[in-house]
């Protein structure tokens, strides 16, 4: 016979149940979720934040990430049903709720670095950065830049000019009084001014693509998604972002997170590994990076700042170095010149 209720579908050790814990646990309003206090006033009372955090974390440890695939889910996940309670929000509530409640789910997520510290989950000793490209709600193509514009306005003069010379020539004709064919009725010269308003248009609009690129101090402009820039690595360019991970290494969970939109991770391993200390709560840490982190400047900011920074060297500064293999710099050996130190304690696999 099938179980009786719902909450028979859903396992003991269900991360469903977790997640239900963790969020009822939560002082959302402290937190600075909207709608927290369900003071909505007139009309139909608003999603209670809790059960759309729930829904966000459940479709992140599921890995169902679009707004419109987690309202499908909760219509037949059963686990979904049982933790939102049959609710079924619609797609554009749970994007609006990520929206709208950026920073407080930011602030959740510190708390939950706070939690697992409680429980010994994270060692807050030792912390592994690295980024990953995400693509964005852009194309290539809908990404401008200076030079970019720049050549669509040259060509646009050339042919607002080419344009407008037709019609003086027509202009002329007409000055000179000289006969017109039999069949011309003006349909040319009418269509000629609608092309040469379309071109002025597209005109104003590439300068005024420039002016907001000038005022933001942006080398590049997307039409779609205004955070997005191409980004480019071992070849491979995507429209997006430059997410920013730094991992604990007791049981390889995510303490701190950043997004950029610089495709060069050569000056993010000062402000992540700060990050990362500030949600573990420690006076000092430990940070690992691959090459493309190591930056001179950023190395003696962590230096700076009680972070001690395992970078690899630059090939074209490791000649030096007794065993080129494993030769990293360490922040403490940086001033006032590199000097190569051992790190046993990564490997291979990147932890």
């Amino acid at each position: 016979m099938l179980p009786a209720r719902i909450e028979d579908y859903v396992g003991a050790g269900s991360p469903a149940r977790a997640s239900d814990a963790y969020v009822g646990a939560l002082d959302l309003q402290s937190l600075g979720f909207r709608h927290a206090d369900r003071q909505g006033g007139a009309g139909q009372p608003p999603y209670d934040p809790a059960d759309l955090l729930k829904l966000y974390l459940y479709g992140y440890l599921n890995q169902v990430r679009s707004s419109r695939r987690l309202e499908r889910e909760a219509q037949r996940n059963l686990e979904l049903i049982w933790l939102l309670r049959g609710l079924v929000p619609g797609y554009r509530t749970i994007a609006d709720f990520r929206k709208e409640n950026a920073a407080a789910l930011r602030a959740a997520n510190r708390e939950f670095v706070l939690f697992a510290r409680g429980l010994d989950l994270v060692g807050g000793e030792l912390v592994a950065v690295d980024g990953a490209f995400f693509r964005g709600d852009a194309a290539k193509a809908s990404i401008a830049t200076r030079n970019k514009l720049a050549q669509q306005l040259a060509t646009l003069a050339r042919d607002i000019e080419a344009y407008a010379g037709a019609l003086d020539a027509n202009d002329a004709v007409d000055a000179a009084e000289m006969p017109r064919p039999l069949d011309h009725d003006g349909a040319e010269d009418t269509a000629m001014v609608q092309k040469v308003a379309a071109l002025l248009a597209k005109r104003a609009a590439v300068r005024a693509d420039l002016a907001r690129m000038e005022e933001a101090g942006q080398t590049q402009l997307s039409r779609t998604d205004a955070d997005a820039r191409p980004l480019t690595k071992g070849g491979e360019t995507v429209a997006g972002y430059n997410v920013q991970v730094a991992v604990d290494d007791k049981h390889t969970l995510i303490v701190a997170t950043e997004v950029v939109n610089d495709g060069n991770d050569n000056g993010q391993l000062h402000a992540m590994a700060a990050a990362a200390k500030a949600a573990l709560g420690v006076r000092a840490i430990t940070a690992l990076a691959d090459v493309g982190y190591y930056n001179g400047e950023t190395l003696r900011a962590c230096e700076a700042d009680a972070i001690t920074a395992y970078v690899p060297r630059l090939q074209t500064a490791i000649s030096a170095c007794p065993r080129r293999d494993d030769s990293v710099v360490e922040t403490s050996s940086m001033m006032p010149r590199p000097t190569c130190a051992v790190a046993r304690r990564g490997n291979s696999s990147g932890r």
